[in-house]
This record gives structure tokens, sequence and C-alpha cells, in this order.
């Protein structure tokens, strides 16, 4: 049984997902920076980015996508039991099947990475995991029929798939602006969180993260980063 997670706003119970609450959400969702009106959560999960994401824009309508049915029943719970109950609309829907009448200013996504992987015996653990439900042209291709012009996708994905979803996006005219890399105590990358935009001309600012040391305590950069979401205090766990 998965205990509740419990931040300084809100409340995550994640008995339904295959996928809790950990730090890549976490860290796409105090990553992303700027005042939205309009936000889509591709494949919400838990809700955790969400409602971050709600947290940070209190006056945005924040739509969550999920094809998981009791996901998004969990996540739909999650977002009534919080403050933030009014701004959300839950939707079952795969993103290749959704449609919107008015664009988004922002699209965030911590997509499914393992491709080509062997699958687990859990199903939905692999649904959460592997990409054969969403494919990454079709996360590009939806995606920027989605966004508004001045609009943004963020996401966060492992680091050696960073340049096939560079590419990827490049084909549907979205352009990294700014790029996000966790890095181990050695030195090699973990995760790349990107923003994208229809802008071509913007010399993407990059920059590195280290989330844990060797000692498995979280940096201090982690902390501030993430400060304004966490209720329990991160430098008293190790």
């Amino acid at each position: 049984m998965s205990r509740p997670f419990t931040f300084k706003q809100f409340t995550i119970h994640q008995e339904a997902n295959a996928q809790k609450v950990g730090s890549d959400s976490m860290l796409l969702g105090a990553w992303v920076q700027g005042k939205f009106n309009r936000i889509l959560d591709i494949g919400t999960g838990t809700g955790i980015l969400a409602l971050m994401l709600a947290q940070k824009n209190p006056t945005a309508t924040v739509t969550a996508i999920e094809p998981d049915l009791e996901s998004l029943n969990e996540a739909h719970a999650n977002f009534q039991s919080s403050k933030f109950s009014h701004q959300f609309l839950a939707v079952h829907a795969r993103l290749q099947e959704f449609g919107a009448l008015e664009k988004f200013d922002l699209i965030v996504c911590n997509p499914p990475y393992f491709e080509n992987s062997i699958l687990s015996k859990n199903e939905d653990r692999n649904r959460a995991r592997h990409n054969d439900d969403l494919a990454v042209h079709e996360l590009y291709e939806h995606a920027a029929d989605l966004l508004t012009e001045s609009g943004k996708l963020a996401i966060v994905i492992p680091s050696d798939e960073e340049f096939n979803h560079l590419k990827r996006a490049a084909l549907e005219d979205l352009f990294p602006s700014k790029i996000l890399r966790t890095i181990r105590e050695d030195g090699t990358y973990k995760r790349s969180l990107i923003t994208f935009s229809i802008d071509d001309s913007i010399d993407p600012k990059t920059n590195e993260l280290l989330v844990k040391n060797k000692k498995n305590q979280y940096s201090d950069a982690y902390i501030e980063l993430t400060k304004d979401f966490y209720l329990k205090d991160l430098k008293q766990i190790q």
C-alpha cells in the first residue's frame, strides 16, 4: 500500500497509479517558469504536475488528460481535494484522440520513455514507462497542433534520448529555448528537461543540476528549486 504524499499545499494519493511521485515530475513542475492561462498536462498520472502548475498559476485553467481510467479517477480525486479544485478539467483521453476548442500556452509532459525494452508483467507500469501508447513523433505532432503561437512545451526525458527528441521536435517546428540536465556524482547526465517553442532564433540556455550526492542526500540546488512544494525537510532525508 502506498501512503499519501503530502506537500505544502496539496496531497497526492497514489494507490491506483503505477508511477508514484518521483523527482522527474517534481523537477519539471518546479523548473517551468512563466505565467500561463491555459495549461495542458499530457498523461497526468497522479496529477502531480497539474497540481504544481495550478499552485504556480492560480488563475490558470489546467486540463489533465490520462488514458488509464483508474489513474485518471485518482488524479481527479487529488484535484478535488485540493484548494485548486476549481482550476481543473480531467479528461479520459489519449493525446492522439484529444482535441480542444482553444489552444494552450503551456503543455507539460513526463512521457513514457523506455523504447524497445523488455516489458514487465505489470501492464499498468508498462503503459506508464514504455512509449508504445505514445511514440515520440506523436508527442510532438499533437503538441505542436495544440500550442498557441507563443506557447511552450516542457518535457523531462532520459538524457540519452535528448538528441532523438530534439530531432523529432524540429520536424514539427519546435525548438529548444531552455535545457536543464541533471547529473550524477560521476558527471554523467541522467535526465534532460527541455522547454520548446516555435522560435528557432533562440540560443537555448543550458544548465546542470545534481539531484543527490553520493551519500544519497538531496543537493542544495534541488532543495532550493523545489522548496515551494515539499512539506518535509529534504536536508533531513538520507
